[in-house]
């Protein structure tokens, strides 16, 4: 009995069941999606096969749920287009959560497609069977129930996804039985139609950053506030790689900051050592010597008596979240007197001052500062108190750790000094991050990337295998803590052929060392352990699993030996808990 006597006897056929599926497929296409992450499963079938046929789309076959959410993530992020992730009924879809979290703290579009059973089938003791509308809100833009009577909700969804602050969605798609076509050559899935038209006549609209009118109230507003302010400070928080703003923000008369995800280490003059330089006290001061510990110490003297001299009246803040805990409490403590954030999407006040939100890009907002050639009083004295400051904590730096044993800092600052020319810099979070936030980025051809929406330690490998899937030309080198290594080694589990320009670097000190330098669980004796959790593993195992290289180092000559040949693979590099302790202690206030 063929399809179509099925179809005239009122009996659904797969065609009947999948065919607004395929056409959710073409659609994707039409939005720019060029990649699609697939979790395999059995609801999920027409998915996986519209996506696997579709010509136009690389489809990625990822095991777990988890890590594959964090590759899609690391896609999207360095390619800059929309990714697509697929997975089948259940508590698959619940370990998309971790990596959609961070798409929305990141702004990153991924349209997440997740598999259901018919409605009348929740609660029925039917297998793979959750609630799963609105399963990840409130960290989408939206979620739509997508099926035969609203397919207009994937062009609704698509478009949501692309418009304002990008960021991630969610098509939860019923399924019915049956779904499985008898052949491939039954599958159609339209590449273009009435949705590719209607696409390519706004596709402006999402090709390039869309421009939103400021008014201008605002320019007058800007023009009385830097007339008022003495000192103007321009802070970034993390962001992704941008020339153009870069450029734009050189050529203002301000001091600037930025962390080392803030990705403004190449610009003129910023200042890249807030931790340490808005950190005040005598504790950082004990190990150094000669002049520079002279220089320093009556600096960090005048620092702490005079510190409100650092306070700007004008704060102008772009990005998302901002790495130095130092600069987040000093700023708390000494509040500006006006501070506006520029920038799209969801806006944060971590200093608790926030008087204005300018809601259009900061690239769109600082060329049309320069444009109409907005002036700021002089700020040569503020910017050359920060600078002084700057050299003299980078001295202090370089002689805390040549006279240190080898620890993890020493190691990062070796790595992040020999790290290849326009390669990419991945960090993980916990100590990496910070420890790079200490060290700085010099070289203005290394983009820098990590997890910083949620923080956690969850999908860095992951998600650096997304990177490097995406950008193939250029070397990865992802630096990560051990805890975070071995957490998400499924990262490094794909069917589909594992990226050849990816080096993990596993700062291993055998546990959660950071938890050595929080007051809190340091001071629990025994019971410290099951905070610092250690342990006795290394990557060599999981590098021979993968067919990865693997090297190790534990001493200065043996990671200098190792970076002159540092290919794709892993190196681990050991360091004992308690000398990095002790080292951080000399060149930081303890983590709180």
């Amino acid at each position: 009995m063929n399809t179509q006597t099925l179809s005239n006897m009122n009996i659904l056929t797969p065609q009947d069941n999948t065919k607004h599926i395929y056409d959710l497929v073409g659609l994707c296409a039409n939005y720019g999606v060029k990649k699609a992450v697939l979790c395999p499963g059995s609801r999920c079938a027409p998915l996986l096969i519209g996506f696997g046929k579709h010509p136009d789309i690389e489809t990625i076959s990822v095991t777990d749920e988890r890590s594959a959410g964090f590759i899609g993530l690391g896609i999207a992020q360095q390619s800059g287009k929309p990714v697509v992730l697929v997975c089948t009924s259940g508590t698959a879809a619940q370990n998309f959560a971790p990596a959609v979290t961070e798409a929305f703290y990141q702004n990153v579009p991924l349209i997440v497609l997740t598999a259901d059973r018919p409605t009348k089938w929740i609660d029925q003791w039917d297998g793979q069977t959750i609630h799963q509308e609105k399963l990840y809100a409130p960290h989408v833009k939206s979620s739509f129930v997508y099926d035969k009577e609203t397919d207009d909700a994937g062009e609704k969804a698509l478009a949501l996804a692309l418009d304002w602050a990008k960021g991630p969605v969610h098509l939860n798609i019923p399924i019915e039985e049956p779904f499985y076509p008898s052949s491939l050559n039954e599958i159609r899935i339209a590449t273009k139609g009435h949705a590719y038209i209607a696409f390519r006549q706004t596709n402006t609209k999402f090709a390039q950053e869309k421009k939103y009118e400021i008014d201008k109230s605002i320019w007058a507003e800007l023009k009385s506030e830097l007339n008022r302010a003495k000192k103007v400070m321009i802070l970034g928080g993390q962001g992704e790689p941008n020339s153009e703003l870069v450029d734009l923000l050189s050529r203002l008369d301000a001091p600037m900051i930025g962390d080392v995800i803030s990705n403004l280490h190449s610009a003129n003059g910023v200042i890249k050592s807030a931790d340490l330089i808005f950190k005040t006290g005598e504790e950082r001061l004990m190990v150094s010597k000669g002049h520079a510990y002279t220089s320093l110490r009556q600096t960090s003297t005048e620092f702490t008596k005079n510190s409100e001299r650092f306070k700007p009246d004008f704060l102008i803040t772009l990005g998302r979240s901002i790495m130095s805990k130092n600069l987040k409490l000093y700023l708390r403590k000494h509040k500006p007197k006006v501070h506006w954030h520029i920038g799209l999407g969801m806006v944060g006040d971590p200093f608790q001052s926030l008087t204005k939100k300018v809601r259009v890009s900061p690239v769109q907002f600082f060329k049309e500062w320069r444009d109409r050639k907005i002036k700021v009083n002089d700020q040569s004295k503020y910017q050359r108190a920060l600078a002084d400051i700057q050299k003299l904590v980078d001295e202090d730096l370089r002689l805390k750790l040549d006279d240190a044993e080898f620890n993890y800092f020493s190691a990062a600052q070796k790595l992040i000094s020999e790290l290849p020319e326009n390669s990419v810099l991945h960090l993980g979070n916990s100590m990496p991050v910070r420890i790079a936030n200490f060290i700085g980025m010099k070289d203005s051809t290394v983009d820098v990337w990590c997890n910083r929406g949620t923080s956690g330690i969850d999908g860095v490998v992951s998600t650096a295998v997304g990177h490097a899937l995406a950008e193939t030309e250029r070397m990865h080198t992802l630096i990560i803590g051990d805890l975070s290594f071995f957490y998400d080694r499924n990262g490094l589990w794909l069917n589909h052929k594992f990226p050849q320009n990816l080096r993990i670097v596993v700062l291993n000190d055998s546990g959660g060392g950071i938890f050595n330098m929080i007051s809190g669980p340091s001071n629990q004796g025994d019971l410290t352990e099951l905070f610092t959790t250690p342990h006795n593993r290394t990557a060599e195992l999981t590098a021979k699993e993968f067919n990865m290289a693997y090297w190790r180092a534990g001493s200065m000559d043996e990671l200098g030996e190792v970076i002159k040949d540092f290919q794709p693979g892993i190196l681990d590099v050991f360091t004992d808990m308690n000398t990095n302790t002790e080292v951080f202690k000399r060149i930081a206030t303890i983590v709180t």
